[in-house]
């Protein structure tokens, strides 16, 4: 096959391929994407920016297999505590996160009472026999007694 005919099918191929492909991704790398990320971003990572820096905070001073207790600024399933506990089941994996409150608006003080750890965001400390291990962005990690 002569040099110019490979040609002609490498730019029919080309040709074929560009006017199959949709403009938008195209024009995607050239596009500013701060817009994009920030549609996509978590609503609540926005609404409690340090969460997830406490709950780093956290993971670096447990261990694999501990119990930690959760407790937040909400316990209401629906406004807020969902994203918390599942936040803090993410960062926190290889340890057991405890539901201090469920779906249905129940708490749960045996889950508290069973924990090693508690995590405390965005909260007064609860009363009582606990050691503060670590505090900050906004939260504390207590030891419970």
């Amino acid at each position: 096959m002569p040099s110019w005919r490979r040609a002609l099918a490498l730019i029919a191929v080309i040709v074929i391929v560009a006017l199959r492909l949709e403009r938008r991704y195209i024009q995607l790398p050239f596009l500013d994407r701060k817009p994009i990320a920030a549609a996509f971003e978590i609503r609540a990572d926005r609404l409690w920016p340090q969460y997830p820096r406490f709950l780093e905070g956290v993971r670096a001073r447990t261990q694999n297999g501990d119990a930690v207790a959760l407790i937040v600024p909400t316990l209401d399933w629906e406004n807020g505590y969902s994203y918390a506990y599942y936040r803090a089941s993410y960062f926190l994996a290889g340890r057991e996160v405890l539901p201090v409150a469920d779906s249905e608006g129940r708490l749960h003080p045996e889950n508290f009472r069973r924990a090693k750890y508690a995590a405390v965001w965005g909260r007064e400390l609860p009363p009582g026999r606990a050691t503060v291990v670590w505090s900050g962005h906004g939260g504390a990690l207590l030891l419970r007694q």
